[in-house]
């Protein structure tokens, strides 16, 4: 029903009134080809123009290779030079700490001497006085043991909160394939009862290492002249002087020329009492001779 309440009258339509009618829809194709046409002509033509040629393409890897291998040569000679300056520095500054901790260990040694049952040989018998008198007592010897290439002392050097008080410590020379190494080892300190070996050393530590020879020398200074020597064995009193030798291999030069260390305890503690006789090999002071017979003595 329609709105005016007549009925609607349907028709019925073929399917190929549907259908677009062909000469139309040419005259929109023809169009949009025109439409297409024209914006193709309005843009530039900049297609034969894009990108690079072969030969462009050749020379900028030529450049690129050029400028690459000029930055590894600068790179390669600059850490070169860093490397060898760094290795300088740090051997100079190892060297530094060797010499502070040498100057520390030989400030601080102890003058301590060893009972007969210790590691040194026990001191010679006592010779006979003349005149019948007593015979003297050599002096103890003192813990102390050096060569040329080894030495051992007491000292109180520690360092650490487990560190004992006096300690033995032990420096070496000992080659390590090509090079020398001076290495340092420490045992804490016994007694006087037990010596300077029956210790374990530990604590491995290499002070230097490098192509170079090393060697120790002591000397004991009177009147103001040092006599040196290489070896400290069997004395009475510690050296007052121990030097490090560093010299070249193939020149024997010297390379430390004043790595040389001061002993400063010359007496053992029990001079604190100020006694006369604490020092090794004293003289007794001569007794006063006997008063006369038949007087009093004054």
């Amino acid at each position: 029903m329609g709105a005016n309440g007549r009925p609607i009258a349907w028709r019925r339509v073929s399917p190929g009134a549907l259908a677009v009618n062909p000469s139309r829809r040419r005259r929109s194709v023809s169009r949009s080809i025109r439409s297409r046409g024209r914006d193709m002509r309005g843009r530039p033509e900049t297609g034969r123009r894009a990108g690079f040629t072969l030969v462009e393409t050749l020379a900028a890897l030529a450049v690129a290779s050029s400028i690459i291998v000029g930055a590894a040569a600068l790179t390669h000679h600059v850490a070169a030079h860093f490397d060898h300056g760094a290795r300088g520095v740090n051997d100079a500054e190892r060297f530094a700490l060797a010499m502070e901790r040498l100057s520390r260990d030989f400030g601080a040694a102890r003058h301590v001497a060893l009972k007969p049952s210790g590691a040194i040989a026990p001191p010679a018998p006592a010779l006979p006085g003349a005149n019948g008198k007593k015979p003297e007592t050599p002096p103890p010897l003192v813990a102390f043991d050096g060569d040329s290439k080894s030495v051992v002392f007491v000292t109180a050097s520690a360092i650490g909160a487990q560190a004992a008080l006096e300690e033995v410590v032990t420096l070496s020379v000992e080659p390590a394939g090509e090079s020398t190494r001076l290495v340092r080892r420490r045992a804490p300190w016994l007694g006087p009862d037990v010596g300077l070996d029956r210790g374990q050393a530990k604590d491995d530590v290499v002070l230097l290492e490098g192509r170079f020879d090393i060697s120790f020398a002591y000397a004991r200074v009177e009147k103001g002249v040092a006599s040196w020597k290489d070896v400290w064995r069997g004395e009475s009193a510690p050296p007052r002087l121990f030097r490090l030798d560093l010299r070249d291999e193939e020149t024997g030069q010297r390379l430390a020329p004043g790595a040389e260390f001061l002993l400063r305890a010359d007496a053992p503690a029990d001079c604190a009492s100020a006694e006369a006789q604490c020092l090794p090999g004293a003289k007794k002071a001569p007794e006063p001779p006997p008063p006369p017979l038949g007087r009093a003595p004054t």
